[in-house]
């Protein structure tokens, strides 16, 4: 329907493909952003596995925990880059801009819906337009969702806000021909409506893509109280957990996946370091600071070490503790005449509630990327405000202040926005970043940035941000093996075996360091001392692949070449795609004049080809 204003404000499309462009464009500059040395490496840079979509791949991608999560959906995002790009960062860059640009288009268009269908008599279409925009837009270009959107190791953030929005979209679209229907949409049939199966589908997708979407069956009870006006008895309550019944099983059986795959992967130190009370303090203080750099986002990190010394009655936690409880209050207060704060605060404490720390994983506080789906809710209060000033401005004057106002916010947000992209420039500037705002708390960021300066063969800067490292943590291993890489490049095996010996003294179960001081004295060509390193490691960690690459290695040396090969078909067995061990085997079977298992290897070699860490060297998988 047309209005004095003309049509684009009626055409929701319209308003999320621009908002979806602006997005776009102000994320542009991430695109000459390259890998960084946070995951990126375990996810794409020396992940085998995405680079063939075959059924091993789907096998392995519906069932493969490593990563502590449960996320197919997300490696296959990666495989199908893999496919287009290769390891070129910019495809990877590229897709990620472009799914936060469809995101920032869906909430234009969730928002708008919801808006429309809490007022289905009179919708006030200028209004809700210009909230829904101001929304959408808020949501493209905030500072808080560059790690989400700048790291490529997050596409599950990405991949999960998309469908979740998306199943909410379809949810709504499914309950809105009810409002003022009461009891007659409560029929049982809801399993044969399209849309309710459109959202239900949509919603395994955003659990395939990350568990924090095991919030979105309490969202929906949301929408069904406050926007659909359900629960209004107890016939509608047992309904409503009825219909959500499918949603609930499927949150809480990923949920018990995803707790038990990182605890298999150590990720859960803080359960048994911190107390049930430090982690409601912690909670409540990362409550209320997300909402503040919502408000002001200043000051934002990739990495927010955990608070030391949290108690109870100390100034900081009790202020914390009396905020969240004020904010509740302040709800409660304005519930009746602002009927859209009550929903809203619910979203976003419902669906930060997976990663506020009370389940905590991870040695962090909190971090930006957590704020994705949650933000939306702060923001539509922040379009509706927006919307509410422009239509009581009333004079042209006063809304070209609200004008001039927004464009303001609009120009510092974009800008805070670009300064936070080129903090993921390279693993160098990111852990850069990181230092210069914690030079004494995070002892990851040194390990990381000596890792990349020893990438670029910058030894004696790799050296002094280890030996950093250990000051800040004494018991840190990583940063002992990785000294001792650093070392080993430089020559000095002496000081190398010092942080070998000094990283096994502090763990004993520590295989990397095991297979690292076998190639130091394999190097040393001390055979009869590397060949019970490796033995050792296999005891230790019997899928460590390199392990036997360098074992294999050593059998070839010393003439056991049945033990070679042998090893060499382990390693295939771990990582079939590792095209340099079908070379190395098949050389081995030439010499022993095996003719045909030979030319069956060389063959395998060149069908999966020799890029991608496929090199003819003596050490092909070194521990970092």
């Amino acid at each position: 329907m047309k209005n004095s204003h003309g049509i684009w404000w009626d055409n929701g499309r319209f308003v999320a493909g621009l908002v979806a462009v602006v997005t776009l464009l102000v994320y542009g500059t991430a695109l000459v952003n390259g890998f960084v040395n946070w995951d990126d490496d375990f996810y794409v840079l020396n992940n085998p596995t995405i680079r063939s979509l075959n059924v091993a791949f789907f096998r392995w991608a519906f069932t493969d925990l490593s990563a502590g999560f449960w996320h197919p959906l997300t490696w296959l995002s990666y495989a199908l880059d893999y496919g287009v790009w290769g390891l070129k960062p910019l495809g990877y860059h590229l897709t990620a801009i472009i799914l936060h640009g469809l995101n920032s288009g869906i909430v234009v268009l969730l928002v708008k819906r919801i808006l429309e269908a809490s007022t289905p008599a009179s919708p006030d279409t200028v209004g809700i337009s210009l909230a829904a925009g101001v929304t959408g837009l808020l949501f493209g270009i905030h500072p808080l969702h560059v790690e989400s959107v700048a790291w490529v190791s997050e596409r599950k953030d990405l991949l999960c806000g998309l469908f979740f929005l998306l199943s909410c979209l379809a949810y709504v679209d499914y309950r809105s021909p009810a409002i003022g229907a009461g009891e007659q949409r409560e029929d049982g049939c809801f399993w044969r409506n399209k849309a309710y199966l459109l959202s239900l589908c949509l919603f395994l997708c955003a659990l395939a893509s990350k568990t924090m979407a095991v919030s979105l069956p309490v969202v929906l009870l949301i929408l069904d109280r406050f926007l659909f006006n359900r629960l209004n008895s107890l016939r509608q309550l047992v309904h409503c957990l009825w219909e959500k019944l499918p949603f609930i099983a499927a949150s809480f059986l990923i949920s018990l996946v995803s707790i038990s795959a990182q605890r298999s992967i150590g990720a859960m130190p803080m359960m048994t370091n911190s107390s049930l009370v430090t982690r409601v303090l912690v909670a409540c203080r990362s409550f209320v600071l997300y909402l503040w750099k919502m408000l002001v986002p200043l000051d934002l990190l990739p990495y927010y070490p955990y608070p030391q010394d949290v108690k109870l009655l100390s100034p900081e936690y009790g202020g914390y503790v009396f905020i969240v409880l004020a904010i509740a209050g302040a709800v409660f207060l304005f519930n009746r005449s602002k009927k859209a704060v009550a929903p809203c605060w619910m979203y976003y404490s419902i669906t930060l509630l997976p990663v506020l720390g009370l389940v905590q994983v991870g040695t962090y506080a909190m971090a930006d990327r957590f704020t994705y789906l949650p933000s939306v809710a702060p923001l539509l209060l922040v379009g509706l405000l927006a919307a509410q000033l422009w239509q009581r401005g009333g004079s042209p004057m006063a809304r070209r202040a609200v004008l001039v106002g927004f464009l303001a916010v609009f120009i510092i947000l974009s800008w805070l926005t670009l300064k936070q992209i080129g903090t993921w420039k390279s693993s160098i500037v990111l852990w850069s970043h990181v230092i210069g705002r914690e030079p004494a708390r995070i002892p990851t960021a040194y390990l990381n940035r000596g890792v990349a300066y020893g990438d670029e063969k910058l030894f004696d800067k790799a050296i002094a941000d280890f030996t950093t490292a250990i000051s800040l943590d004494s018991a840190y291993v990583d940063a002992y093996l990785n000294r001792g890489l650093a070392h080993v490049a430089q020559g000095d095996f002496g000081a190398a075996l010092g942080d070998y010996d000094g990283a096994v003294a502090i763990k004993p179960g520590f295989a990397d360091a095991y297979v690292n001081r076998g190639n130091l004295f394999f190097r040393l060509k001390e055979y009869n001392r590397a060949l019970p390193e490796y033995n050792r490691a296999i005891s230790l960690q019997p899928e460590l692949g390199a392990a036997y690459v360098n074992r294999a290695a050593l059998h070839r040396a010393t003439g056991s070449l049945d033990d070679a090969i042998a090893d060499y078909g382990t390693v295939l067995r771990l990582n079939p795609e590792y095209a340099a061990a079908h070379i190395f085997r098949g050389e081995l079977y030439l010499s022993t004049g095996k003719i045909d298992r030979a030319m069956t290897d060389f063959h395998l070699a060149c069908q999966k080809g020799l890029a991608d860490g496929c090199k003819r060297e003596l050490f092909p998988f070194p521990v970092k």
